[in-house]
């Protein structure tokens, strides 16, 4: 609980790394509508399809120096010598930064497709989507934050986005399933599926990376 807390407050004072990535999520989606034809009465058809890149841009933009100022200050060196557990703090970390960035994104998320689309049924299924997708994106680019943590953000973000592709597939199906009237908790289920074996593998595998940057 302790160190819940902690890192709530170090993220809570740094206000561009969390309110940045929503600031910007909100900019793509206000910007949309403007950006197209006055007479064009079609556009949900591509709407969610941006709306699940914005939302793969916002988390990739969260995580840009998550582990940086850590890094810098020897936290994380004292946190790996100490007794507390490194893949726990890294699982929290990786929680608190969803629970500021991606749970107010996935309730924008909502907000702006209901407005778009004034089919709340429709807008409601997208929620969970946009709760889980921030969740599983979120943690691959911190898996790619920590493999370029002295190296640049960009190598990450390169290394990462190949993998974060099949989930952006099962988002295109999953609002396709919902506007043909199929059952699209399979897709849900598959992506928490997919969500819950990277929230057990990755904060281990981070921890490794991040021991192997300052050995």
């Amino acid at each position: 609980m302790k160190i819940f807390y902690l890192e709530h407050l170090k993220l809570r004072k740094k206000t561009r790394s969390w309110l940045g990535p929503i600031l910007v999520f909100s900019l793509i989606m206000i910007a949309y509508p403007l950006t197209v034809e006055f007479l064009q009465t079609n556009l949900e058809k591509s709407f969610y399809s941006l709306l699940w890149i914005s939302i793969l841009l916002s988390m990739m933009l969260a995580t840009e120096d998550i582990f940086l100022e850590d890094f810098s200050d020897g936290t994380l060196e004292q946190t790996i010598i100490s007794n507390t557990s490194f893949p726990l703090l890294i699982a929290n970390k990786i929680f608190i930064y969803w629970l500021m960035i991606g749970v107010p994104i996935s309730f924008l998320s909502f907000l702006f497709s209901l407005s778009l689309t004034q089919d709340f049924n429709l807008s409601l299924s997208i929620f969970p989507l946009s709760v889980v997708s921030s969740y599983i994106f979120l943690n691959l680019f911190v898996f790619g934050n920590a493999l370029s943590l002295n190296k640049g953000s960009v190598l990450g973000a390169i290394i990462t986005m190949p993998l974060a592709l099949p989930v952006l597939i099962i988002l295109g199906k999953s609002v396709i399933a919902i506007e043909f009237g199929i059952n699209y908790l399979e897709f849900l289920l598959l992506l928490l599926g997919i969500l819950s074996i990277i929230i057990t593998i990755v904060p281990f595998i981070i921890s490794y990376v991040i021991k192997a940057h300052l050995e």
